[in-house]
This record gives structure tokens, C-alpha cells and sequence, in this order.
């Protein structure tokens, strides 16, 4: 596959982005009549210019100096040409927006534009790109300070740090030339959008020591392969194979080298339920803590083989066996709202279920059969 080729499966955006070449007639005739969304500002200084042409000329005109005259055909000109230069420097240039896989609130993650100049002959110059999150109005400017070779392509990017959690919708606004002199500028729409998910924040918590209520990793013996327990075969050394493993009369009553098989010692598998219901959780600064507690304590529970599945009343169970899965259900979590009238139904009891209820006006509690093993 060649290189254009494969540059052509991305979502290119921008005014070189379509695939066939725009005639030379409509380029012109954009010049003149920008397309919808693309518009010419003037900028500071290029006010001050306008500013300074506009009484260089009427001086002209009433004094009828031919000085002052060429003084403003050299304003005028200038200022055409600021247009002239800010419109030719973006028509060739294309971008799209990339962001980081997963977000978590309090942790860097990484919005990126990747720019690419589709001309031949010419560098690309002074690029600026209004890139934000439209959930939480936090934008930033992203600027292209270096040229960019004819065929090139680099990449811009934003360490952005979520505050919220939330589903964001990041999007380029848009894209800005003002290039060579910085009197006129050309604004672009970005067309970019990207939906990422951002996962509450960890959270500290406190494990409660109750007796008999079934929940602190106790072990169950099993019939399940591993390397503790009681003796359920044996087989063949394999590479890798811990040397204590070995079966050693065995090996040499046989020759060859026979390896233990052993029942593991496995952990008593829990459910975590969450109840969004309004009426269980009548503040919001509650409700958010509780989706950073139930964040908080799957990730300890998955990575101490613990966790069997994850459900949100009203939506479907998640069995978690791998990250994907834990990473599937705390998408769920964070696209949870707060909602006071809302309601989804009593929660029903189930065995090693832990569920989640306020504790204390301000604490979260996490509850099995009954009993609270946990507080955040």
C-alpha cells in the first residue's frame, strides 16, 4: 500500500482534505466569496494599519499630495497582500484531531492535531488551531511556530488534565493563518470531534473488618490448575517451569522430567452493583464520590482476581475478565448522570453483591448481605 493511500483512510478536515483537486476557477472564486464558516478578520495592528490608510487618504484628498498618494497605494497594497498571502498559506494545508484511548480525572492525557502540508513546492507557516472540550468550555490554542515542509506532516499537542468526570466532546473549532504580516487573519472552520470518556478519579477508601461478612479475599480451594494446593496430576517439564515444580522421584523413576500439577487456591469471586437512583444519592458532590469509590474499588478487586462482574441497575451485567471489560464498564460510570427525580428500582440482594449506599450525610458505604465492609 502506498503512502498516500494510507493517508487517505484518516479523517482529514480542512481546506486540502478533499481527495480530487479544486479547479483553478473555484479557488478564485472562493477567493472573493469564502466558502460558509470561512471568514477574513483583520487583527491589531491591522486595525492600526486601516486606521492609518484611512487618514493617509483623506489628507491625499484634500491636499492632493502625490506623497500621500503613493503612501496609501503602498497601505492598500500591503493589506491585499496580508489577504492574498493568509488565504494561499491554509489552502493547502489538511488536519484531524487524535486523542489519548482512556481520560481519568486528575491524570495527563494527550489531545493531539496532526497537520499535514499538501503542497509540493512550498512550506506551510503560522498555523493556529482553537482546539476544546464543549462539556466543560476549557479550550486551548495550538500553535504551528516552525515550518512545515512541502509533504510533511507533525503533530500538536494539548497535556490536558480533566477536572470533571464526564463524556467530553473535544473538537477543533477552528484553524487560523496569519501568515506573512500578521494584519489580516484567515479563519477556517476545524470540523474535528472526538468523544473520550472520562473515569472518575481515584479514590482513598477504608476496609471495615467484619466478621462473617464473607468479603476479604478468603481463599476456596478448587480443582483449577496452579502452582498451590493439593496434588490433582502430573505432566511433562516444560520451558519456563518453576524448578520446585519438579517431581523428582517421579523424573527418575521415568527418565524424564515430570512436573507437579496443583489444585490453585482460588478467591471468592464478588459482583459490584451501583444504584444511580436520585433518591439514594441526594447530593452531587455524594453521587460523584460514589462513582470514584465503585472506580476504585474494581480496579483492586480485578487486580486481585476478585471481581466476577459490574452492573448498573437498569443496564446489562458486565463479566469482567479482562481489562477491556473493566475498562467497558467505567465508560458506563462516566457517562452516569446526576438526575435527583431520578429512579431505577430497588436494588436486589445477591450473594458476595456488594452494593454502594450513603453513610453519614457525607461518606459511601460499600455493603455486603447486609453489612458495610468499606467506606469512602
Amino acid at each position: 500500500m502506498s503512502l498516500s493511500a494510507a493517508k487517505d483512510q484518516f479523517a482529514w478536515r480542512g481546506p486540502a482534505s478533499d481527495r480530487a483537486a479544486k479547479p483553478f476557477s473555484t479557488k478564485v472564486k472562493e477567493l472573493f466569496i469564502p466558502p460558509k464558516g470561512e471568514k477574513v478578520l483583520p487583527t491589531a495592528s491591522g486595525m492600526m494599519l486601516i486606521l492609518i490608510g484611512l487618514c493617509i487618504g483623506l489628507a491625499a484628498y484634500n491636499t492632493e499630495n502625490n506623497i500621500l498618494f503613493a503612501a496609501l497605494s503602498l497601505l492598500v497594497a500591503t493589506i491585499v497582500m496580508s489577504g492574498l498571502f493568509c488565504w494561499s498559506n491554509i489552502i493547502s494545508a489538511r488536519w484531524r484531531l487524535e486523542t489519548s484511548p482512556t481520560f481519568r480525572v486528575g491524570e495527563d492525557g494527550e489531545i493531539s492535531v496532526v497537520i499535514e502540508n499538501a503542497r509540493q513546492r512550498f512550506p506551510l507557516f503560522c498555523l493556529l488551531f482553537d482546539v476544546g472540550n464543549e462539556k466543560t468550555g476549557e479550550s486551548t490554542a495550538l500553535h504551528l511556530r516552525e515550518s512545515l515542509d512541502p509533504g510533511a506532516s507533525c503533530r500538536l499537542v494539548w497535556r490536558y488534565r480533566p477536572t470533571q468526570r464526564c463524556v467530553a466532546h473535544f473538537r477543533i473549532f477552528e484553524a487560523v493563518s496569519s501568515f506573512p504580516f500578521g494584519f489580516l487573519r484567515k479563519h477556517v472552520p476545524g470540523e474535528c470531534a472526538a468523544e473520550a470518556k472520562i473515569w472518575p478519579a481515584r479514590i482513598e477508601y477504608r476496609r471495615l473488618k467484619m466478621v462473617g461478612s464473607g468479603f476479604g479475599w478468603q481463599g476456596a480451594s478448587t480443582k483449577k490448575k496452579g502452582s498451590t494446593g493439593e496434588l490433582i496430576g502430573l505432566r511433562q517439564y516444560a520451558r519456563g517451569d518453576a524448578p520446585r515444580s519438579i517431581h523428582w522421584k517421579v523424573s527418575a523413576r521415568q527418565g524424564n522430567l515430570v512436573v507437579k500439577q496443583n489444585a490453585a487456591e482460588s478467591q471468592a469471586r464478588y459482583s459490584l452493583i451501583v444504584n444511580p437512583s436520585g433518591y439514594l444519592w441526594p447530593k452531587e458532590a455524594l453521587f460523584e464520590k460514589m462513582c470514584s469509590f465503585v472506580t476504585s474499588l474494581a480496579e483492586d478487586l480485578f487486580l486481585a482476581g476478585d471481581l466476577d462482574c459490574c452492573q448498573i441497575l437498569g443496564g446489562s451485567k458486565i463479566k469482567i475478565s479482562r481489562v477491556a471489560d473493566l475498562g467497558t464498564f467505567f465508560d458506563e460510570i462516566s457517562a452516569l448522570e446526576w438526575q435527583l427525580d431520578s429512579n431505577v428500582g430497588e436494588n436486589t440482594e445477591q450473594s458476595r453483591a456488594v452494593t454502594f449506599s450513603p453513610l453519614n450525610g457525607n461518606s459511601v458505604g460499600a455493603v455486603v448481605n447486609g453489612k458495610t465492609i468499606a467506606e469512602a
